[in-house]
This record gives structure tokens, C-alpha cells and sequence, in this order.
């Protein structure tokens, strides 16, 4: 016959500190590190195609006030 399990001392936790939050907390770092890969990823490809377009709006808006 095994031995009966000795009772916990008052005051004791039988329950982790983080039980059940492990999993949250995985998921947002997850989501966290993606964030910050599509961040440098998009920054590092920047499309010429926006920056030209706004060089011609203001070359567009750079005018002299006497021209028409």
C-alpha cells in the first residue's frame, strides 16, 4: 500500500505563479518578434516608385508665384 501524500504546509502554492498564461504570453511574443521582422523587412525594400512620386509632387508645388 503507497504511502499517503503528506499535507502542504499553510500558506504553501500548489499553483505556479504564471499557470495558464504561458501559452498568451508565447503567443505575443510570437506575434511581437513577426512585427518587428515585417518592420525592418518593409523598410529595408523601399519602393522607388513612392519616393519619385513625391519628388514630382513637389516639384509640382515649387513654383514661382510670377509664372502661370
Amino acid at each position: 500500500m503507497a504511502p499517503g501524500t503528506p499535507p502542504q504546509l499553510p500558506g504553501s502554492m500548489t499553483v505556479p505563479l504564471l499557470f495558464g498564461w504561458e501559452q498568451i504570453l508565447t503567443v505575443l511574443a510570437v506575434v511581437a518578434i513577426v512585427a518587428v521582422l515585417f518592420v525592418v523587412v518593409r523598410s529595408t525594400r523601399a519602393d522607388r516608385t513612392e519616393r519619385s512620386e513625391f519628388d514630382a509632387w513637389l516639384e509640382g508645388r515649387s513654383g514661382r508665384r510670377g509664372e502661370p
